[in-house]
């Protein structure tokens, strides 16, 4: 791979968080380009960087509209031909990036996941994502690791800390608008550029220390935060689909009204209503989306850990 990498980083008055993490950044990027895509703060952010790290390119917002719209800008401003993107409250090893490049040798690789620890524990947290579909639903949040540093396939990029190919991103349109101010639409991408052809990759050498969920609590209270999960859920699945499996899910999704209703969960019946408010528009987009699907949704399946074999049907480059 020629060219580097961009690093991009979406934050809302994360002054704070960025002043702990960001130079573990520094040192990781040696040297290669940092952008910071301020998302509308009111903490100063932008003045703080402009005198503590003057070398950082700073994309203002006038608002805030959530992490979706702040990383498409920094993506867009970003020079390098492989973004690395990743939250404000991220510390990568010095050599994280190293052992990212030699992945974009492949034309078929859209991005690759990097290996996460959690703090304070520092326990692991976050690799290789599989999926499996499951009453009606898509279940990604199991992960897993592979053996001596051994590269695999992951299901999903985690929107965090990943890398990919700006230009496959930018001509996917990048991450959707629809999904902010968060959640979901990491998997909405990933998810659209592996139905196209693409592939995504897991290496479990690019690691880096996170602090989960430090920017999302300060958005919102627990309800709204858990209606928008939701509402995102239900909005990935009615927007990707394919017409049987959309049919399932429809079944499992009015069947948990129901439950979530006994079980007094009345988030989900908020998130649902946002869901439908939004209807027109995912109907819209399955109309543009759906020529380009080149997989079918039972061909995305990653139920175990895996090398990165390419699915049966596909015999030519990515849509």
């Amino acid at each position: 791979m020629s060219g580097g990498f961009s690093i991009v980083i979406p934050s809302w008055n994360g002054r704070e968080l960025l002043r702990e993490y960001l130079p573990a950044v520094v040192a990781a990027a040696g040297g290669g380009e940092i952008v910071v895509s301020d998302d509308g703060s009111s903490d100063g952010t932008a003045a703080w960087l402009a005198q503590s790290f003057p070398q950082i390119r700073c994309v203002r917002g006038e608002r805030n509209r959530g992490f979706a719209p702040a990383a498409n800008a920094g993506v867009r401003a970003a020079k390098s031909p492989v973004v690395v993107l990743l939250n404000n409250d991220v510390a990568p090893e010095p050599d994280c990036l190293a052992h990212l490049a030699s992945w974009f040798d492949d034309p078929a690789i859209f991005g690759v996941t990097l290996r996460a620890f959690d703090l304070p524990q520092r326990t692991f947290a976050t690799g290789g994502k599989l999926g499996r579909f499951r009453r009606g639903f898509w279940e990604t949040w199991r992960n897993y690791e592979t053996g001596a540093g051994e590269r695999g396939a992951s299901f999903m990029l985690v929107g965090g800390f990943c890398a990919f190919r700006r230009d496959v991103f930018l001509e996917l349109g990048g991450f959707d608008p629809v999904f902010a101010p968060y959640y979901s639409e990491d998997l909405d991408l990933s998810y659209r550029a592996r139905k196209r052809g693409w592939r995504l990759g897991y290496e479990p050498r690019a690691r880096l220390w996170h602090a989960p969920s430090s920017s999302v609590r300060r958005h919102s209270t627990p309800f709204r935060r858990a209606a928008v999960t939701e509402r995102n859920r239900l909005l990935f699945h009615w927007r990707n689909l394919d017409a049987g499996r959309l049919a399932e899910h429809l079944l499992w999704a009015h069947l948990l009204l129901l439950q979530n209703l006994l079980r007094g969960n009345f988030a989900y019946h908020a998130g649902y209503a946002q869901a439908v408010r939004r209807a027109g528009a995912v109907s819209a987009f399955r109309r543009g989306e759906r020529p380009r699907w080149r997989l079918r949704d039972e061909e995305m399946e990653l139920a175990e850990p895996t090398s990165l074999a390419a699915p049966a049907s596909l015999q030519q480059e990515p849509l």
